[in-house]
């Protein structure tokens, strides 16, 4: 059952990055766990550790390559990765309403009402449904890492605990597991 707890951290792990492909194994890998009567409590700190890694990681990440494809934007060669990068830069840069958008939300969130709003709103995005790569992109900027964490602790735990003691309690009243 380790050599399954394991591979259900990878999994996990990368399912911010393929989230159509990995994020269903992930919930099935947690059924199998279920069915095989492993803790439901393990099972939900070990997917919740993870899985805030693994955010983090993005957010990191993140970070790094926006800093570094907004320095291609000055290159003027003519391959196909600086084309595309010119490109997503010169499209974000020229939506004006986005702008405006992000604009405010800076002034809103600079007030006491605007942090709790935000933070309700980074929960919002770590809930299962939208990807967590889109949510920590949303978010870049808008609040600071101990919040993120606690935000996506929150919703990890909204949605991996209802999934893991929900299906817990079908399968008990199902006779599947003990």
């Amino acid at each position: 059952m380790f050599l399954q707890y394991i591979l259900l951290w990878v999994i996990i792990y990368f399912a911010a990055i393929v989230p159509p492909i990995l994020s269903p194994m992930g919930y099935s890998m947690t059924g199998v766990l279920l069915l095989q009567n492993g803790n439901p409590w393990t099972i939900l700190i070990v997917t919740v550790i993870v899985v805030t890694l693994s955010d983090i990681t993005i957010r990191i990440v993140q970070n790094h390559l926006i800093k570094k494809w907004a320095g291609y934007e000055t290159l003027e060669k003519q391959k196909r990765f600086h084309r595309t990068i010119n490109k997503i830069n010169t499209y974000f840069k020229q939506q004006a309403s986005l702008n405006k958008v992000g604009e405010k939300w800076k002034k809103h969130s600079e007030t006491k009402m605007g942090k709790i709003t935000t933070f309700l709103f980074a929960i919002f995005c770590y809930l299962p449904i939208i990807p967590d790569i889109i949510g920590t992109r949303l978010l870049y900027k808008k609040i600071k890492f101990v919040p993120f964490v606690i935000a996506v602790i929150i919703g990890k735990v909204i949605s991996h605990g209802t999934f893991i003691f929900v299906g817990k309690t079908l399968f008990q009243l199902l006779h599947l597991a003990k």
